[in-house]
């Protein structure tokens, strides 16, 4: 509803703006009357298609009626003309005869229901993020309204300056487009230098100028009545108009890309320092305290009084780990794997000596340098494996791997499945590692990690890939 009365506010704009031009620039009263009567009807005429026919019937359901009404206003449109044209007579080279006035303007309405259609169609695929569509859609809105400045040209109102300013616009949103929605961010993602950024910067800037100088020429020679060519002024307008438009579309996208960071970061400090984040660290710690007095429960059963000793001490330097650095936002990724070693180690006292157990461990040893990660976030994976995929009856194998690429973390964890035992302390309970170390992932690596879990009746599998770049 709103949209349909900006238009014919601007067609009644139009309008005015015509009659005013009419009276002003016609000495003759017959052919003053004439031009303002051929003007009217065809304001009546539009705007009776904007308020009623296109809002009311332009749909799939109502498409047979709609193009009745497009014959009716051919047919009255062609009817008023000649009317008008027999009352006050205007030779051939002042208006064309009444049904090809009534056809061009039948021309203009398909034209714009054409466009119009097209808008809406690229509005509906740009509300869905595609920047194809949202700039396709703001390209063909800026083309419209630079046509629509072309309308003075046919009244002989300055058509010089009018092609540059109808031009102009649709140029500026090329130049704009090309550079703030594909240029820069592909440069940005593959850290080009400065040099690749100005000569693809000046190629595109090259084509909009030889593409839209050519489109101006084109309009002025059609439309003009005094100015048969630019001499090239055009092409400077242009170059000029790219330059300080591309200066301008930097500056814009450096500040846009900064504030953009600023806003992820303090999205990040507040995951880190959410309460959610530390009510997931607080309900994972008891949850491997559990798992770790459950392994001493075993080797009490055992009567090993050497090894009891072994995984005591073992988990000693585990607790202090917990008590101390995984209060901490990030650790030194060395020093988490020294806690997985020193958990597998534990594990391992209590299935020493256990043909049917197969455990292959593949952990990195001085190879991550300054790399930093959040504490206790491998560690549920490790856990889980032995907590499931260990029997003291059955065959059972754990499998993990980590290894480390560049500023990529790569864990992969395979075990077997077991029912729960006797002596698990926690067998009737729900494990809520894996589920909190989820939420982790998503909360504080959003976007930075890939997490791929399948299981089977008997056999478990999971793949964590992370990016602990320290500038993302």
């Amino acid at each position: 509803m709103k949209q349909r009365w900006i238009e014919f506010f601007l067609i009644t704009t139009a309008y005015l703006f015509m009659l005013v031009v009419t009276a002003s620039n016609t000495f003759d009263k017959v052919e003053q009357i004439a031009l303002q009567l051929h003007l009217f009807t065809g304001y009546v005429m539009i705007s009776l298609y904007l308020l009623y026919v296109y809002p009311t019937f332009f749909s799939a359901e109502k498409m047979n009626k709609w193009v009745i009404w497009i014959g009716i206003i051919f047919l009255i449109q062609s009817c008023l003309h000649f009317t008008i044209q027999s009352i006050y007579r205007l030779p051939p080279h002042k208006l064309p005869p009444p049904f090809v006035v009534a056809g061009l303007l039948m021309l203009t309405l398909l034209i714009y229901t054409g466009i119009k259609t097209i808008i809406s169609r690229l509005n509906s695929l740009s509300k869905s993020n595609s920047i194809v569509a949202k700039t396709v859609r703001d390209f063909l809105i800026s083309l419209v309204v630079g046509m629509f400045l072309l309308i003075p040209i046919a009244f002989r109102v300055n058509e010089y300056v009018c092609t540059l300013a109808a031009f102009s616009i649709p140029f500026c949103y090329v130049v704009f487009a090309s550079h703030n929605y594909y240029l820069l961010p592909y440069l940005d993602e593959n850290k080009s230098p400065k040099t690749v950024a100005i000569v693809l910067s000046a190629l595109i800037n090259m084509i909009c100028v030889l593409v839209f100088s050519s489109l101006m020429e084109m309009a002025l020679k059609n439309f003009s009545y005094s100015y048969n060519t630019f001499d090239g002024f055009n092409i400077v307008f242009c170059i000029t108009l790219g330059v300080l438009l591309t200066w301008y579309v930097h500056i814009f996208y450096n500040h846009d890309k900064k504030q953009r960071y600023q806003i992820v970061g303090l999205r990040k400090e507040l995951g880190r320092t959410a309460a959610d984040l530390k009510l997931l660290q607080a309900q994972i710690n008891p949850h491997f305290l559990f798992n770790a007095m459950n392994t001493l429960f075993g080797l009490a059963l055992q009567e090993n009084a050497e090894k009891t000793a072994s995984g005591i001490q073992k988990l000693g330097d585990m607790m202090r780990f917990m008590l101390h650095e995984n209060q901490q936002d990030t650790i030194l990724l060395a020093r988490e794997v020294a806690y997985i070693k020193e958990y597998i180690e534990l594990q391992q006292l209590r299935i020493a000596n256990l043909p049917s157990i197969q455990i292959s461990i593949d952990l990195p040893d001085n190879t991550m340098e300054n790399l930093q990660i959040a504490p206790m976030l491998l560690i549920p994976f490790i856990e889980n494996a032995f907590k499931h995929g260990i029997s003291l009856n059955n065959p059972s194998w754990v499998r993990i791997q980590l290894y480390v690429e560049d500023s990529s973390v790569k864990l992969s964890v395979y075990n077997s499945i077991h029912a729960s035992q006797a002596t698990d302390m926690e067998q009737n309970k729900s494990g809520i590692g894996l589920d909190n170390v989820k939420s982790r992932l998503n909360m504080v690596y959003n976007g930075l990690h890939e997490l791929h879990i399948e299981k089977t009746n008997s056999e478990f599998f999971v793949f964590l890939t992370l990016n602990l770049d320290n500038d993302q």
